[in-house]
Formats: C-alpha cells, sequence, structure tokens
C-alpha cells in the first residue's frame, strides 16, 4: 500500500512540475529601464526643437517649412509622452500647411492620411490618400496608403489589390503589409515569417525602423504563444532604444499574463506612468485589480480611464474600449449603443460588428447578437476576443457544440486574452 502512494506522490509532482510554466521576465533584465529620465532627456530635446521652431514662425512670411517642422515635432512629442494636445496640435499644424498650398502637396497629404488613422478618422484618411493621388504624388506611396487604409475600412478586396499591384515582392513596405494581410486571414505563422524577413532587411539600418519592427514582431510572437521570444525581442529594442515604452509594457503583458507576477507588473505600469500619458494602462491595472480581487482599485482605474478618454480629445481612438466598459463592466447600454453604432458608420469590419453584436447580447437581445455575430463575425476574424464573445453569444442561443469549439480556440490564445478572461472561459465550458 505504501509503495501505491509512492507511486501515486511521483505521478502527482510529475504532473504538477509539467503543469508549471516556466517564469520568462526578470528583474534585472529590465529594472535599468525603469529609472527616472529615460523619456524626460527625448521630451527636453523635442521640447528645444519646438520652442525654435515657434519662435521662427512669426517671421514667417508665408513659407509652410516652419510649420511643418513644428508640427513634425509635436507629432514626435506625442509618440514619446501620449499627450493628445501634441497630436492635435501637430495634425492641425499640418493641416494650415496643407491649406497654404491648396492642398497640393503630396508628402503632406500623406503625412495626414498617416496621422488620421492615428485618430480612428478612417474616412477622413481615404480622403487625403484620394488627393494626394489628384496631386499626382508618388504611386508607389499612395498604393501603400490605399493598402493601409482600406484595412481599416473593412475594404479588403481594396485593400489586397493595391498590395499585389506593388511589383517589388521583397521590398520592406510590402513585407510588413502582407504580414498583415496574412495575420488578417489567420495566417499567422506566415505573418510572422514575412515580418521576420522584414526585419532582416532593417536590423542593420535606422534605429526607428529597427525598434518599430522587431516590437511588432514581439507581438506577433505573443499571440503565438511563443513568450520567451516576443521577451527577448522587447528587451532587444530597449537596449537599442532605453525610452521604448511601448516594450516595457509588453514586458509588463508578461509578467501579468504569463508569469502570474502582478506586483512586478504593477510596477513596470506604474513607472511608465511617471513618465508618459497612456489611458490604456488604466485599463492594464484595472484589470492586474480584478485578477487580485480588489474591486474597489479596478473601479477606480475604470474611472480614471473613461474620465481621461472622453475629456480630453481622445475623439474615436478608445471607442472599441469604452463600449467593452459600457456594455460589459458599467451596464450602460445606451452609451454603447450608441458608440457600436456611431463605429460601424465609420468602418463596416468584423471586428466592429463584433463590438455591437456584444452589445445586443449585453442588453439581452441574444436573436440580434446572433444575427451579427453569425453573418460578419464567425470565421471571418481570427482576433481573440471576438471570437470570445463569438462563442458566449452561440452558447446563449444554443449552439454549443461550435461555442465549444471557439471557447476551446480561445483557450489556446490564453496568454493574449489574459488570466481574468481564461478564468471566465474555463468556467463556461465547465457548464455547457
Amino acid at each position: 500500500m505504501s509503495k501505491y502512494f509512492f507511486q501515486l506522490g511521483v505521478i502527482l509532482v510529475l504532473l504538477v512540475s509539467c503543469n508549471k510554466k516556466e517564469t520568462i521576465s526578470h528583474r534585472q533584465d529590465y529594472d535599468v529601464y525603469l529609472s527616472d529620465g529615460k523619456v524626460a532627456k527625448e521630451i527636453v530635446g523635442v521640447n528645444t526643437e519646438i520652442n525654435f521652431w515657434q519662435n521662427r514662425l512669426p517671421k514667417d512670411t508665408g513659407s509652410y517649412v516652419d510649420m511643418l517642422e513644428l508640427a513634425s515635432n509635436h507629432l514626435r512629442l506625442f509618440r514619446l509622452t501620449g499627450n493628445i494636445i501634441a497630436l492635435k496640435t501637430g495634425d492641425s499644424l499640418l493641416k494650415r500647411s496643407s491649406a497654404k498650398l491648396n492642398d497640393t502637396d503630396p508628402e503632406i497629404l500623406y503625412s495626414l492620411s498617416q496621422n488620421s488613422i492615428a485618430q480612428h478618422q478612417f474616412l477622413d484618411a481615404a480622403r487625403y490618400t484620394n488627393a494626394a493621388r489628384e496631386a499626382k504624388g508618388d504611386l508607389y506611396t499612395i498604393r501603400l496608403l490605399q493598402f493601409d487604409v482600406n484595412m481599416e475600412l473593412g475594404k479588403y478586396n481594396e485593400a489586397y489589390a493595391s498590395l499585389q499591384s506593388l511589383k517589388d515582392k521583397s521590398a520592406f513596405d510590402y513585407l510588413v503589409r502582407k504580414a498583415k494581410w496574412e495575420d488578417h486571414t489567420g495566417n499567422l505563422d506566415k505573418a510572422i515569417l514575412l515580418m521576420e524577413d522584414a526585419f532582416e532587411k532593417v536590423k542593420e539600418g535606422k534605429k526607428s525602423l529597427y525598434c518599430w519592427t522587431l516590437s511588432n514582431l514581439a507581438d506577433m510572437y505573443g499571440h503565438a504563444g511563443r513568450i520567451e521570444d516576443a521577451y527577448e525581442s522587447y528587451l532587444a529594442v530597449l537596449k537599442k532604444d532605453s525610452a521604448n515604452l511601448y516594450c516595457l509594457k509588453g514586458i509588463a503583458w508578461i509578467a501579468y499574463s504569463h508569469d502570474n507576477n502582478t506586483a512586478d507588473a504593477k510596477r513596470i505600469l506604474k513607472s511608465i506612468l511617471t513618465q508618459t500619458e497612456m489611458p490604456e494602462l488604466k485599463l492594464f491595472l484595472a484589470e492586474i485589480a480584478e485578477s487580485e480581487g480588489d474591486e474597489m482599485e479596478k473601479n477606480k482605474l475604470l474611472h480614471e480611464f473613461i474620465t481621461a478618454v472622453t475629456s480630453t480629445g481622445y475623439g474615436n481612438m478608445y471607442n472599441k474600449y469604452l463600449i467593452e466598459l459600457y456594455a460589459s463592466e458599467l451596464k450602460q447600454h445606451n452609451n454603447a449603443h450608441l458608440l457600436a453604432q456611431k463605429e460601424l458608420k465609420n468602418r463596416f469590419t468584423p471586428e466592429t460588428c463584433d463590438w455591437i453584436a456584444w452589445v445586443y447580447y449585453n442588453k439581452g437581445d441574444i436573436k440580434k447578437a446572433f444575427e451579427y455575430a453569425s453573418t460578419h463575425v464567425y470565421k471571418r476574424t481570427f482576433e481573440p476576443q471576438a471570437t470570445m464573445h463569438t462563442a458566449f453569444i452561440y452558447a446563449a442561443i444554443g449552439k454549443k457544440e461550435e461555442a465549444k469549439e471557439m471557447f476551446k480556440e480561445c483557450l489556446t490564445s490564453s496568454f493574449e486574452l489574459g488570466p481574468v478572461a481564461t478564468r471566465e472561459i474555463e468556467l463556461k465550458l465547465q457548464s455547457l
């Protein structure tokens, strides 16, 4: 009998050791990047440039050059700090510069299109891209922008046509967009290979391209469950650019979602918040609070997020998160519905259809939720959150086998969805 219990004990130890995830994030790797002043030094340089060009502007007798330089530095300040006023100021200066030339300078119109995408003003982005084409802009650049804009608008046939029209299939600009296309179609492994090819082309070049490409690749590794590759890539970017707060955020997610190290995740996030304004970090901290059972802290952080993004000019940039919060957390279904309808008018995509379906689900209108989910979302997007929403809707209407299949698929993306959503999925699977 004692021999039997000994063998059983060995088996249990082996099972536990097999299921235990190896810790990936380590303080000694990233603590050096949490010290104060990493971003502040760059901000000082940008503000010096802003003051220089601002002082020149009153002497400008009609030239738009000073205005463009000033715009460029305000936009750089936004990328560093997340300050929405800097983005709005830069965008306004670009528009004034373009107006001086009767909207005939393609280079300025390209920038306006990209800025509009950043602000989730996708119809405006399309308008600026069309204006650049009418202004006889570079056809190659216009096709790249057409791809970017049409992907956001859900005009996938037009986007693919623009992509296929590019002759050099080995060029960096083609590879990163082809990677986005493959990811959109659910072929993540192919997308990663393409992004790795793109990185090979720029890894010995400009720091900005190196960091942008590798940080995007790190995100893709995370989506694919290659967490260690994601972590090493984030660290490699930080080695090049110690002020890259986006990669610090990525490491915080690894500490939280993979390593269950909420203390270090919070420490990283709070360090970032001392240096920049990223409203979405409040949501991240709120999720950590929920995972720790601290409802009071969670609700406080959610309130801070909503206050920030609804009162300081962010426009449509955080509608996705607001819809989710209004529908699921706050039960403000009218607010959620109005925003979801607004997004559908702005761009009709599987993702925006998921948002309106989720609003109907939370309102209790399962039939309407299923109508959107089954027609426009199911097997039309591979985003884990959309799949999770669709699974709940299918379960509610009685399509349990399809729901089980989707929930199991979601569990393969548990790192991306996070511990809170993963627990919800596991509990729902047990009840089906």
